[in-house]
């Protein structure tokens, strides 16, 4: 049983846990099976051994009925949920009622504390307004996805997407109103994606988009895709319907390619150049696998008129507060000749 005991403190995720507890603890009690109901942070959990396994459809006491002793499972919060034994036609034994009675509360405390870690990790690595992955896991998860695309020899395509004068936002609603769009293009992002593609909230109103096994002409579809679904996201805040494009840089990850760097600069630069040729479309900067050096490669324009003034002038040109280096218009840096400017997408805020 000190064995059992080390095990269960050294197990710091449910699922550690639920293995210990299938493996070892019927045999140390002398049963053939058992199960553990708890119900922690609002989340009811199963843990059955050997039936089904944790988030069981069919409870034990259904699927074997019988006679079961049940001791509680205590925590410092209280009693967070009950274990069962079989108990007929054999008795349990004494020894085994002594060993569940000095085990419960450690059971108890260990599920306690695997699924406080398991908030905390969740608060890690989930950006808690849009739902994406946190900045440093979308990094950790990109490199381990460079990584497998090497061994698969696969390509990996990258996108950054930045919304169209969000500031504008911040301006008019304030932080608050500015959250709410962010949440509702989060749920959009995470609803057009797999679930296997990487959704990363970069940072402000920038997202980064990993799509695994994927050249340039699906990443095209899928961010023209996004782009629509993006644009027709409308978010109703302060008696406004706000509706905002966004601009999309696209690379692709070659077979091998690991600098991790290299990829996420020639995504910047391909999002630059679309924020640069007016926003609301998509660019592309590709590697070339011979010289290492950058190319730009026209992408379709996104279905929207164009709304500019040709009177106005490119506030882009001027630095002011809260502006973004990407938002300026540089000379020094190339363009390509092959992509047209498409439509600008400014904020839309109408009444309810």
């Amino acid at each position: 049983m000190f064995a059992f005991v080390g095990e269960l403190r050294g197990s710091l995720t449910s699922g550690q846990i639920q293995e210990l507890i299938a493996t070892r603890l019927p045999p140390l009690l002398g049963v053939d099976q058992l199960w553990i109901e708890t119900t922690i942070g609002g989340r009811r959990k199963m843990i059955a051994a050997p039936i089904g396994g944790e988030g069981a459809a069919v409870h034990p006491l259904v699927e074997s009925p019988g006679e079961w002793a049940t001791f509680p499972l205590r925590s410092a919060d209280g009693v967070v949920g009950v274990i069962g034994v079989p108990s007929g036609p054999r008795p349990l034994a004494p020894a085994a009622r002594r060993a569940l009675t000095s085990l419960a509360p450690l059971l108890g405390d260990s599920l306690q504390t695997a699924h406080t870690i398991a908030q905390l990790r969740e608060l890690s690595t989930i950006d808690s307004v849009t739902g994406c992955a946190t900045r440093p896991d979308g990094l950790e998860r990109l490199r381990a996805e460079l990584k497998r695309a090497q061994r698969a020899n696969q390509q990996v395509a990258v996108l950054m997407l930045d919304l169209d004068y969000f500031k504008s936002v911040n301006d008019r609603y304030g932080h608050q109103g500015g959250d709410s769009v962010l949440a509702a293009m989060g749920n959009t992002i995470m609803q057009t994606l797999r679930v296997s593609d990487l959704r990363c909230r970069w940072g402000g109103e920038e997202f980064l988009v990993a799509l695994p096994e994927s050249g340039l002409d699906q990443a095209k579809r899928v961010a023209l895709t996004l782009a629509r679904r993006i644009a027709a996201t409308v978010t109703e805040y302060d008696s406004a319907r706000i509706q905002l494009t966004t601009s999309v840089g696209i690379t692709i990850a070659l077979p091998g390619e690991e600098d991790i760097e290299a990829v996420l600069a020639r995504a910047d630069a391909a999002l630059y150049q679309a924020k640069a040729d007016g926003r609301n479309c998509i660019r592309v900067v590709l590697a070339n696998p011979d010289e290492g050096s950058r190319a730009a490669a026209p992408s379709p324009p996104l279905p929207f008129r164009d709304r500019r003034d040709p009177d106005q002038p490119d506030r882009r040109q001027y630095r002011g507060p809260g502006r973004r280096a990407t938002d300026f218009v540089r000379s020094d840096r190339p363009r390509p000749t092959d992509v047209a400017a498409v439509g600008e997408g400014r904020v839309r805020a109408t009444p309810v």
